[in-house]
């Protein structure tokens, strides 16, 4: 009877040995990361006002956590598979480049980071346009002749950049262009004699917004009389080519003036009209002393005469050597070590608990403010010497799945320049 008491209690015990040992064969251990994706915005999309950011991942289980990530630093954190943000660009809004990154955890705490999507914050004037398109030359109600130097000034560019200006000639479409300067030649020889024609320009900034100029008339001589003979004016200073700096005197070479007096002389710079003198010699002074550095210009004159005619001179384009020193160039950052041209797989077995990530960061300007490193978007640790370094601790970091190093720099006009590559980490 004890015996078979035994018996009994040998077999219970084996099949519960036996139990354990195939419910821990069958349960296999996740250790598998959740795929985690950023929907919107799209990697290199310029942005501006308010964009809704869209994060989801999936797991083979589930995934109990989403974070996401600006520029290293976590703004969302959600329990569930799928994060949307609202994000305000118009605080920051500066025209430079930002990063946007999110990671998901799953109930085995596996983590799974997304790919990093670098965006543009683009700057927007309240009125989101151009604010004013306008025909510099020739002017409403002028008599013209010959080829003909149509000018369009736009403003507010450097707020909301112009990608092209259309000047449209007796409301057909006559030309383009996609930078500054907005000049473009007419030529009214082969036009009716006394005809008039009308002008206008519109301007489309890169949001898909166009503003429109006024429309200006002209009046066209192109059979001019034998004893009427139209000025011809050239620019004397500065001539084709030349590099100007501080106040430079505009001059401009006025000839048949003995057939016909000059009224004025106008000066147009950029497509802007800057000055006008109706005193021999016709000079005006531009003040190139503030404008950026190797900055590029063009100059004409339009010469009026006293019959109604007016003529424009050959257009002179120049550099601008300044003190003015614009830095809009991002530094360069570089990581050495993990080395980003081979695949890094990393087990604490064989380097311990530490990895020592170096990078390097150039500048134009040669000053490197600070660089700061990052691990799966979160903020670790900066450094501000050459070369820059950071001591990863991997005890406490999830094994068996790939992690993202994300370092970036700041010179000292404020421009980041950003670097980052991804990791396995194995026991």
């Amino acid at each position: 009877m004890k015996q078979s008491v035994l018996s009994k209690l040998v077999i219970f015990l084996v099949l519960i040995v036996l139990n354990f040992v195939l419910t821990s064969c069958l349960t296999k251990k996740d250790q598998s990361p959740p795929t985690t994706t950023i929907l919107n915005p799209p990697n290199g999309a310029t942005l501006s006002d308010v964009v809704q950011i869209r994060v989801t991942s999936s797991d083979e289980r589930a995934v109990t956590t989403t974070k996401l990530f600006i520029d290293g630093l976590e703004v969302s954190t959600v329990q569930a598979n799928e994060l949307v943000y609202e994000w305000d660009t118009r605080p920051i809004a500066d025209n430079r480049d930002h990063h946007i990154s999110a990671y998901a955890i799953d109930d085995s705490d596996n983590i799974g980071p997304s790919a990093i999507h670098t965006v543009r914050l683009f700057t927007l004037v309240n009125d989101t346009l151009p604010q004013v398109v306008t025909i510099q030359n020739p002017l409403n109600g002028q008599t013209v002749s010959g080829t003909v130097n149509i000018a369009v000034g736009v403003d507010r560019e450097i707020n909301n950049p112009v990608d092209s200006v259309v000047v449209y000639v007796d409301g057909a479409r006559f030309a383009s262009k996609t930078g500054l300067p907005y000049l473009f030649e007419w030529n009214t020889s082969n036009l009716i004699n006394g005809s008039d024609h009308t002008i206008f320009a519109i301007a489309y900034d890169r949001f898909g917004y166009n503003v429109s100029s006024s429309v200006t008339t002209v009046t066209v001589i192109s059979d001019i009389p034998g004893n009427i003979v139209p000025p011809v004016a050239t620019i004397e200073n500065p001539i084709n080519g030349q590099i100007v700096s501080g106040v430079v005197n505009m001059v401009t070479h006025v000839e048949n003036l003995e057939y016909n007096a000059v009224d004025s002389v106008v000066f147009v710079v950029d497509g802007f009209r800057l000055g006008r003198t109706s005193n021999f010699p016709y000079t005006f002074p531009w003040d190139a002393t503030n404008l950026p550095n190797t900055s590029q210009h063009t100059i004409f004159s339009v010469v009026y005469d006293q019959l109604g005619f007016n003529v424009s001179s050959d257009v002179v384009r120049v550099s601008v050597q300044s003190n003015i020193q614009i830095d809009d160039a991002q530094p360069v950052v570089t990581i050495i070590f993990p080395d980003p041209n081979v695949p890094n797989v990393f087990s604490k077995s064989v380097v311990g608990n530490n990895i020592t990530i170096v990078a390097d960061a150039m500048d134009d300007s040669g000053i490197i403010e600070k660089v700061e490193f990052y691990i799966d978007g979160i903020f670790q640790a900066e450094d501000t010497s050459p070369l820059y370094e950071y001591n990863w601790d991997l005890t406490n970091v999830t094994s068996g799945i790939d992690h993202t190093i994300y370092v970036r720099a700041f010179d000292a006009a404020g421009n980041i320049g950003a670097a980052f590559l991804g990791v396995r980490i194995e026991d």
